[in-house]
């Protein structure tokens, strides 16, 4: 899964790893950062354990990692992870991974692990539609327990088309001014 900054890939991968474990309730997910994949590799090298933690790593049955982009210039821990990735697919065990590009985008990612990772199904995240966006702002208020007249609603989804944080900020915002107002 790949797209922008703050259009939901952590939320979508999250709520990935909690669905496999309601529906498979002894399936073993993981789900880390690449950073944790990254930091748990490198203390396994300075513990001398690497057994143990390629042995963890790769008998999970879902394997979910956010940011894999972040692997970019870490040839080590990409060949590490380029292992781990085949023991997992070669075992018939689900990965997923997101990024916020395309995995032919990564700038020094190995030619090895683009491949692989086209193996799946490559989706991008994009931009909320603006009736999307008003259902946003609407939800968010909501969770505030505020209450934002439709059009202004409109006007935030109007003006913020980036991504889901923005929307999130602006309504913040409101909720801010609005209670300065009504002091």
């Amino acid at each position: 899964i790949y797209g922008g900054v703050g259009l939901g890939k952590t939320h979508l991968l999250q709520a990935a790893a909690h669905a496999i474990r309601r529906r498979r309730g002894s399936a073993k997910v993981l789900y880390l950062s690449c950073e944790d994949f990254t930091n748990r590799f490198i203390t396994s090298i300075q513990r001398s354990e690497l057994e143990g933690f390629r042995t963890f790593h790769r008998t999970v049955d879902v394997l979910v990692i956010d940011d894999i982009q972040f692997l970019a210039n870490k040839e080590k821990t990409q060949d590490e992870f380029f292992h781990t990735f085949n023991a997992l697919y070669n075992t018939n065990r689900q990965i997923i991974l997101s990024s916020d590009r395309t995995p032919a985008e990564i700038p020094t990612i190995e030619e090895r692990l683009v491949s692989r990772f086209k193996w799946g199904l490559v989706a991008e995240m994009e931009v909320p539609c603006s009736e999307t966006r008003v259902a946003i702002v609407k939800r968010k208020a909501l969770q505030r327990q505020i209450e934002i007249p439709d059009e202004v609603c409109w006007f935030v989804a109007d003006r913020v088309d980036t991504n889901i944080r923005e929307l999130e900020g602006a309504v913040i915002r409101i909720t801010g001014m609005a209670s300065i107002i009504d002091l």
